[in-house]
């Protein structure tokens, strides 16, 4: 038990905003209501994580949507930007920074991966070319990656991890500030966590490549924050680069960091999960593969979706509170559906992870011809994104010091290049609180926010959005099939509560799913003969899929009590 406060002290610690009572109250309702989404979300059904963000939500009340920070805002101005203007910017402050680029040390994913991000949307538009640059830093993260070459037995749920250097301050590669601490006490306290690499360019390091341990029942989703921007510009690197060799070995990467999208559990801080669902609904969008879609529907029903303040028969009460809350009651920032329920993702950075999380994944449901699901997800962005833009031009801008711009400005221009323009869809409140969100000076220096200036730069320049299925049609495939079958037995089949599971040690989890892809139960398989419960399973047909490091299966199993 103290191992596992410490290890739960230590990784919260990378979020720098923790629970605070100040000034709306607890952030997750009571005590005993955090207490029971954390033990939802990583233990228990569908149902039981609703059933217990909704109670924490009745114990919030009023404080629905409220943020743990009081928010000071300058006024918003919304005069739009010429191209020029982004531009001359891209040109004298981004690119010759990308460009210079000197790879001296491993660097954590919220770095260098937004700016070849953007160099990538950039090239789109055709104002970057120096796809060598891109390149060195994909390989940096790549080589920065906890997969089966680096370490000889990777842990099932820590592939695809990209690590965090582990090293003392006076290392010129230490990493400083909140995260730096957190390792090195990690590490110092818990070796088992970090692991000597002895591949790649950063041969010889210690990285730390674990949140999550599964003997003591602990869990964090903090490598998160960090995984989904490595991920997303790996599939670009993948599809925009030209060598047959670097395409290989970056959507090898892309493939990595969605095996541990996939392993993580969903935790109570939405924003970590909704990382995992960003990369996951580009993963999918990407490969169509129904890997990616079963587990981005299992995370969307479990996590992201219940966390949304909303209304859904539009009589001006939050859905699931008893006794009903007005949105009118609300503060201001939640009056409109859409806000995140808790103290800590409503703040607006947080609020606008959790809203480009849940905008990709409508998109990538929609670019996969799924119109049903797309157009079940579809309010549900248009209304985050909507609630966003809100904020900013009636409150302003948020200060100070440029915080959550990155985060803010992705999700509205996101949204207006992927939904907006593709659809032909008018939004004028994204385009002014994005126009307000240039208009603060901060995108004329080179930061962790370049990302945006290549989606400013699609978007002025009128680039037509192409899906990425369509902009690289040739996939391998996620879990090859191993040429000889291990063995693999299901019983009872048809089974009525509980089936038996029978297997080779190769599969090491399992998830069950509706033939349409909502995904029901999920777990490890950790004996060569299992019992698995389908008590809370109604009658029907659904696919029994198993996982191992390099295979895949599906069986078709049912239920039937009568």
């Amino acid at each position: 038990m103290k191992e596992l406060t410490l290890l739960f002290g230590i990784l919260l610690s990378f979020n720098i905003f923790g629970q605070v009572t100040a000034p709306c109250g607890d952030d997750y309702g009571s005590k005993s209501d955090e207490g029971n989404i954390i033990t939802a979300m990583r233990y228990g059904t569908i149902s039981d994580a609703t059933n217990a963000i909704n109670q924490a939500k009745n114990t919030r009340a009023t404080a629905l949507g409220c943020p743990q920070l009081a928010l000071n805002y300058s006024p918003a101005d919304t005069i739009e930007p010429l191209l020029e203007d982004i531009l001359t910017t891209w040109n004298t402050a981004h690119t010759p920074a990308i460009s210079s680029f000197e790879i001296t040390c491993p660097r954590i994913g919220r770095y260098q991966n937004n700016a070849a991000l953007g160099a990538y949307y950039a090239m789109l538009a055709g104002y970057f070319d120096n796809t060598t640059k891109l390149a060195e830093i994909a390989d940096m993260m790549y080589d920065q990656q906890y997969s089966s070459w680096n370490t000889p037995s990777p842990s099932s749920r820590n592939r695809g991890v990209y690590g965090y250097l582990n090293a003392t301050d006076t290392n010129p590669c230490y990493i400083g500030g909140i995260v730096g601490t957190s390792v090195k006490e990690l590490c110092a306290t818990l070796p088992q966590y970090c692991v000597t690499f002895s591949n790649g360019q950063f041969a010889g390091n210690s990285f730390a490549i674990s949140a999550q341990h599964e003997d003591s029942n602990w869990f964090d989703g903090g490598l998160a924050y960090d995984h989904g921007w490595t991920g997303i510009q790996m599939i670009e690197s993948a599809i925009q680069q030209s060598d047959s060799s670097l395409k290989n070995k970056y959507r090898k990467s892309a493939i990595e960091a969605g095996r541990f999208a996939i392993a993580e559990h969903c935790v109570k801080n939405h924003n970590y999960t909704a990382k995992l669902i960003w990369l996951l609904a580009e993963l999918y969008a990407w490969t169509g593969d129904t890997i990616y879609k079963n587990e981005l529907n299992y995370k969307l029903n479990k996590n992201l979706i219940p966390g949304i303040l909303w209304d859904q028969d539009n009589d001006g009460f939050v859905d699931e509170t008893n006794p009903a809350i007005s949105f009118s009651s609300l503060h201001p920032t939640a009056q409109l559906p859409g806000r995140m329920w808790d103290g800590h993702n409503t703040l607006p950075w947080y609020q606008a992870i959790n809203t480009w999380a849940i905008t990709e994944a409508y998109i990538a449901f929609r670019d996969q011809g799924d119109t049903s699901r797309a157009n079940e997800l579809k309010p549900y962005a248009l209304a985050m994104l909507d609630n966003l833009a809100h904020e900013i031009t009636t409150l302003g801008v948020v200060n100070p010091d440029a915080l959550g711009v990155r985060d803010i400005t992705y999700a509205l221009l996101t949204g207006i290049w992927k939904i907006s323009q593709y659809e032909n869809e008018a939004h004028p409140n994204w385009e002014n609180a994005a126009w307000a969100m240039w208009n603060t000076n901060y995108f004329e220096t080179y930061n962790t926010h370049t990302v945006c200036i290549g989606l400013y730069l699609l978007i002025k320049s009128n680039t037509t959005y192409t899906p990425l299925h369509m902009r690289e049609t040739v996939v391998t495939s996620t879990y090859p099939q191993p040429q000889s079958s291990p063995s693999f037995n299901l019983y009872p089949n048809p089974a009525i509560d509980h089936i038996n599971v029978e297997k080779s040690n190769i599969y090491s989890s399992y998830s069950i799913s509706t033939t349409n892809g909502h995904v029901e139960l999920k777990g490890e398989l950790n004996n060569t003969t299992e019992s698995i419960n389908l008590k809370d399973l109604s009658d029907g047909i659904y696919l029994f899929t198993v996982f191992s490091d390099n295979a895949t299966r599906t069986f078709k199993i049912v239920v039937n009590r009568n």
